[in-house]
């Protein structure tokens, strides 16, 4: 029988913990990433003003799942009296709580759950390596000489070694906070262009045919998931209790990535139509400074 009294978040045993304020940055610049770039031609699939309310309700949908799956590890954490119980161990745990048919699949479920956050992650990390290599050469295309694209991976790939041997969360905070810094000033250089020769709205659909909603689904939730990372944020809180409610980390953090989002997404399709590529940045006039910068800035 599980003691109701035991606490998981007095026993948590963390060797380097974060404050409110270094998760919150954490959580703001993981969660932030290349498919902000996309959801302009999101919106071209859906429309500005359903692309809008879909998008906040996509946002919910998975603050409200992240947040019952974290109740749901402190709730077997509590049931085991440990400290921490983290995702695959959870669902094990879950498993075996079950009928004797779930019981049976208990160990396969924790295996499946580390594959498919192995796999997604190493697969979004490809895709970040490969954006930020492209963007690069684009600048030295321009203003130094044509240069292989595998060069440019091999050269960021070595550049971001040393970043992933950093074990602890707590020091990524710094470069975290700088990653913002840079993203957010490249937001500000593509506004720039996006806010100028505005068409009337009256030019732009509200609503599309659903046919292409899907479309707006599969960029939007690769714009918005990061479920890995919410988790280990959590884990390495000082007071990991304060992450979800309300008034929360990860509400505040979401809510701040939802409104980045929404404008740069609506400004996006107001600003090209139909005519928005797949990247933004890819609109972006190409004789000129500005735009250029623009397209390494967002990369950080």
């Amino acid at each position: 029988m599980a003691n109701s009294d035991y606490n998981p978040y007095e026993h948590r045993d963390v060797e380097v913990t974060m404050s409110n304020v270094g998760a919150f940055v954490s959580l703001l610049k993981c969660v932030i990433g290349t498919g902000i770039l996309a959801l302009p031609l999101a919106f071209s699939y859906s429309g500005w003003l359903n692309g809008g309310i879909l998008l906040v309700l996509i946002t919910i949908l998975l603050i409200h799942g992240m947040t019952l799956l974290i109740i749901c590890m402190v709730e077997s954490a509590r049931r085991q009296e440990q400290g921490y119980c983290n995702f695959p161990d959870t669902m094990e745990y879950a498993f075996n709580q079950g009928p004797n048919w779930c019981r049976y699949c208990s160990k396969a479920s924790g295996y499946l759950v580390d594959g498919v956050l192995a796999f997604s992650h190493y697969g979004v990390c490809v895709v970040y390596l490969v954006f930020v290599s492209v963007n690069v050469k684009q600048l030295s295309d321009y203003y130094i000489r044509v240069i292989d694209l595998w060069i440019f991976i091999v050269f960021v790939g070595i550049l971001s070694v040393p970043l992933f041997l950093i074990r602890h969360l707590k020091n990524l905070v710094p470069f975290n906070l700088a990653a913002n810094i840079s993203m957010y000033l490249g937001f500000f250089l593509i506004f720039y262009y996006l806010f100028q020769n505005l068409p009337p709205i009256s030019e732009r659909d509200a609503f599309k045919e659903p046919s292409k909603l899907p479309l707006f689904f599969g960029i939007a939730l690769f714009s918005v998931s990061s479920v890995g990372v919410m988790l280990a944020i959590e884990s390495k809180m000082t007071y990991p209790e304060q992450y979800i409610g309300w008034f929360g980390v990860l509400n505040l953090a979401s809510a701040v990535v939802v409104i980045s989002y929404l404008i740069f997404a609506t400004m996006g399709y107001w600003r090209y139509g139909e005519s928005v590529h797949g990247s933004i940045t890819l609109d972006l006039p190409n004789d000129e400074m500005c735009p250029r910068s623009a397209l390494a800035w967002p990369c950080s």
